[in-house]
């Protein structure tokens, strides 16, 4: 995937939103290794074709046995998680998190919660962990200093119908996007706490001095005394550049948002589970920060907003309609919500087209539009059910 062209860092968008309405890449803006120089796509393992013959590195680089993720519906984006041994991830999931402040731990549902590191992650604690397992972890050195928090998601949390122990993690940060926190990355998982590879190697400096004093180089560098256990784990999402809008800067987890997601957390987990629809909806209304521009980001947004309607005629005139008439009460406010749909899908429809549209009303259309989704899913969790042919028509006519 081609990392967006956006000049300007995200940074600016979070220090003053009203000065202009452009998404923004996230704050890394490193410099890629040889390959990802002339590929020009970063990776995300949960959505990535099948390995083929003669495919390009990167499709096998970050998955360990040359195997992306498999995706099930039923079961969530992350499947199929091996280690380098071939052994399945079946115990507590820890996902490292990047680009998200958490001051102190968050309870964000029943056995999901997002806590801080407790020292700082170093390439060398990467290091640690490619030592004992984590076959991928230089891929994390250039985000290191980013990954200040995780969740902690319980297996016997998992409940059915709903996502298992690691796609609930997902899930969570699918919901923080949705409450603004736009820069989050779920980059990796282990079956063990980050916080004890973080600051490891600093920790074990002492025992390291003592045994090289006792027992001399070899024994030290080859056989430490200090040592992290076995890793199993792996990538999940590792992206150098993404899109951002205002309604998405912010970076930190407030309790605000932490309740939030408690509330809701539920009812996404089930409608996910059982609705093709609100899922689809709900990925869209997530990943289109990975689009390779913002006429791909609108198209994407509103695959999902119009995936909610299920509507195949019309269009333009039954979406403006129908939205306007769930989100907003007679009078006013809904004629004046219609009418901004119903514009909104004519600048969707020139970008996706390929059409002329100015830089502002871009923009503008980009965080319209993921406003817009956000508000359909929500109603839709709220009522715990999707939209059906009755309700939309009760919307309009009762």
């Amino acid at each position: 995937m081609t990392p967006p062209k956006c000049k300007s860092s995200c940074s600016a968008a979070c220090a003053n939103r009203s000065a202009h309405r452009n998404p923004q890449p996230s704050t890394l803006n490193p410099q890629p290794s040889a390959w990802q120089q002339a590929n020009e796509r970063s990776n995300s393992l949960y959505r990535g074709p099948v390995s083929r013959k003669g495919a390009p590195d990167e499709e096998k680089i970050f998955i360990c046995r040359g195997e992306p993720f498999a995706y099930h519906p039923k079961m969530g984006r992350y499947t199929d998680l091996h280690n380098p041994k071939g052994t399945t991830l079946d115990a507590n999931c820890y996902v490292l998190l990047w680009n998200l402040k958490c001051a102190s731990v968050r309870q964000i549902a029943p056995g999901l919660s997002v806590r801080p590191l407790e020292s700082k992650l170093t390439v060398f604690d990467l290091a640690a962990a490619g030592a004992v397992g984590f076959r991928e972890w230089a891929t994390l050195e250039i985000m290191a200093s980013g990954c200040t928090s995780e969740i902690e998601s319980a297996k016997d949390a998992a409940v059915t119908p709903g996502y298992d122990a690691l796609n609930r993690a997902w899930l969570a940060c699918s919901l923080l996007v949705l409450r603004g926190c736009g820069k989050v990355l779920p980059v990796a998982v282990s079956s063990y706490s980050w916080s004890i590879i973080a600051g490891f190697q600093s920790k074990g400096a002492e025992s390291y001095r003592k045994q090289l004093k006792d027992s001399g180089v070899d024994e030290a560098v080859f056989s430490p005394r200090h040592q992290l256990p076995k890793f199993s784990g792996g990538l999940l999402d590792y992206r150098l550049k993404f899109l951002l809008c205002p309604s998405i800067a912010n970076d930190e987890l407030s309790i605000a948002n932490a309740e939030w997601i408690h509330s809701n957390f539920d009812s996404f987990n089930s409608l996910a589970a059982n609705s093709e629809k609100f899922r689809f909806a709900l990925e869209a209304g997530v990943d289109w920060r990975y689009a390779h521009d913002q006429r791909a980001a609108i198209a994407r947004l509103w695959a999902g907003i119009e995936a909610l309607f299920g509507l195949s005629a019309e269009l333009v005139y039954r979406i403006s309609i129908t939205a306007a008439s769930l989100l907003k009460p007679r009078g006013e406010s809904r004629v004046r919500c219609a009418s901004q749909i119903k514009k909104l899908y004519g600048i969707r429809s020139k970008a996706v087209h390929g059409e002329q549209v100015s830089p502002d009303k871009m923009n503008e259309a980009l965080d319209e539009s993921f406003v817009l989704l956000r508000d359909l899913l929500l109603l839709v969790a709220s009522r715990g059910k999707d939209f059906e042919e009755e309700d939309l028509q009760n919307a309009i006519m009762g």
